[in-house]
């Protein structure tokens, strides 16, 4: 696996049991096995139908055996992509299902065994070729008991394969404000490369990933903003979006918090800075991950509206000096040099690797 893919970007696609047996069977029914022509036929039609199962148990426990290794072990998963899928699939769930499919495998490999044995006893072609009937039917058997497990585990995999990609080996910059504050135009105002924008599977809106390069090219540090859970109150998140939140602090390195001091957001600057109350609380206080503050909009706002959130962060202690706020235009790129001055001395001075 990259160490930018998803882990889950391999899970193999799970056939429901009647198409799973479907191709095995109609694989093994065309088989032929290589015999010599001095063979008497019933040794022949022994030799063809013992292929025939034979065949079919390949086939069942190869692809049974590729839904199980493509699932990264989930005990070994880095912490960002644990609690993410636990959040969709239940981890737990997960094990005990690719355990019981799992134990399919003994079962179809000894039926295998002792069919292939009764062939040898038959003393005409249609019985040989009942017996292999016989096992198809026991296969199906046992096939069709992990019906309701082979469902889990499609829908397992196609709830995973929306866990975004994230490099978790770069340092990561989360975007966090309300709403229509500009977000989004920052990531790829501070990116050097189009932001990437993908599903995240715990809102309807999309996330925007963005890579800062350096001056030799190398890959610096990657911007995110997630639209549904950084950008409004607790009280009005559900439990999926709150365990999100702490699979996100995992990788945050240091978040940028965004305020638009206009009416234009639709949030007037008192509920803006309890936002960042919030995020200050579940980032900055238990985890020390650092907040900058960003001013944007400051084309469109009046003096007496940027003062008015100062003064109120100034008067909540949420800054101690308004020079260290970053004021820009992000629609219009200007003081967007300043954030990259700000976030580059940052790395610099913890000496994160790329």
């Amino acid at each position: 696996m990259s160490k930018n893919n998803s882990p889950f970007e391999y899970f193999y696609q799970v056939p429901s049991a009647q198409q799973l047996l479907d191709f095995a069977f109609s694989k093994a029914s065309s088989k032929s096995a290589s015999l010599p022509k001095t063979l008497p036929n019933l040794e022949k039609i022994k030799r063809k139908e013992m292929k025939r199962i034979e065949t079919s148990k390949d086939i069942l426990t190869k692809k049974v055996k590729s839904i199980i290794k493509s699932v990264p072990n989930l005990d070994t998963l880095p912490e960002f992509y644990r609690r993410l899928s636990h959040l969709l699939v239940n981890n737990d769930d997960l094990r005990k299902n690719l355990g019981r499919l799992n134990g399919t495998l003994p079962i179809i490999q000894r039926l295998e065994r002792d069919y292939k044995r009764k062939v040898t006893y038959q003393r005409t072609s249609k019985q040989c070729a009942a017996a292999r009937v016989e096992y198809f039917g026991r296969c199906s058997s046992v096939i069709r008991k992990q019906s309701k497990t082979l469902q889990f585990l499609e829908k397992c995999r196609i709830d995973l394969m929306q866990v975004p990609s994230v490099d978790l080996i770069l340092p990561s910059v989360v975007i966090a404000g309300y709403p229509n504050v500009g977000k989004s135009t920052l990531v790829g105002k501070i990116s050097s490369a189009q932001p990437q924008i993908s599903e995240y599977p715990f809102t309807t809106k999309q996330i925007y990933l963005g890579i800062y390069y350096d001056k030799f090219g190398s890959r610096y540090f990657q911007v995110i903003d997630t639209p549904g859970i950084l950008d409004r109150p607790m009280s009005k998140r559900n439990y999926i979006e709150k365990q999100a939140i702490l699979a996100l602090n995992t990788i945050a390195t240091i978040i940028i918090f965004v305020f638009d001091p206009t009416a234009a957001s639709g949030y007037d600057v008192i509920s803006q800075i309890k936002l960042l109350e919030e995020v200050k609380q579940i980032f900055s206080e238990d985890l020390e991950i650092p907040i900058k503050i960003v001013i944007n909009k400051i084309d469109f706002a009046t003096s007496d509206e940027i003062n008015l959130l100062l003064s109120k962060l100034t008067e909540m202690k949420l800054i101690s000096n308004s020079e260290d706020i970053i004021r820009t235009n992000a629609k219009d790129g200007e003081n967007v040099d300043e954030i990259l001055k700000y976030l580059l001395k940052f790395f610099k001075n913890r000496d994160f690797r790329r």
